[in-house]
């Protein structure tokens, strides 16, 4: 049996030892993981996406393509998260399909603050500094400033990096 001390060190032994897995879990997740930064507004509102994931997408005009899911919880257990990031499943959401030379070909646009829960945009949002190397897919999604659609305003400014599908 142990005595009272050794009993409290034991008990802290053990949150520490907690606390470091899951700071290693955290920083691995990160080395190995996805990341995304920047700007999303709807209705001048601020949103954070904060979790990206790349999936086979639907083939457009004959050419594949991949689907980008941004949202601002986290959808990594997910199957399909674009079908459910479109129905508010994981908060605001920004869904991209995008040919494999980085051209965007869809965007639909989830946003807390707008009336209508789903935008599609394409034509107002482009991508600059596009890669498509070493199994990732980074770049840079923008409208130069607030887009327009169905009477409502949206911006985003977003950089971002994740695991090619």
């Amino acid at each position: 049996m142990l005595l009272p001390e050794e009993q409290a060190w034991t008990r802290k032994e053990q949150k520490t030892t907690i606390v470091s897995v899951l700071i290693l879990s955290a920083t691995e997740s990160r080395a190995t993981g996805s990341e995304v930064s920047g700007i999303f507004k709807g209705n001048d509102q601020a949103a954070k996406l904060a979790f990206v994931s790349a999936h086979k997408g639907t083939p457009i005009a004959g050419k594949e393509t991949v689907q980008l899911v941004f949202t601002d919880k986290d959808h990594s257990h997910e199957d399909q998260p674009g079908l459910k990031a479109l129905f508010g499943s994981y908060g605001s959401a920004l869904v991209i399909g995008i040919q494999f030379d980085g051209k965007v070909v869809t965007c639909d646009v989830v946003h807390e603050a707008l009336k209508q829960k789903a935008i599609s945009s394409p034509a107002s949002v482009k991508m600059r500094e596009f890669k498509n190397e070493a199994g990732e897919i980074s770049g840079k999604l923008t409208t130069d400033g607030k887009a327009e659609a169905l009477g409502q305003t949206w911006e985003v400014s977003l950089t971002f990096k994740t695991k090619a599908p």
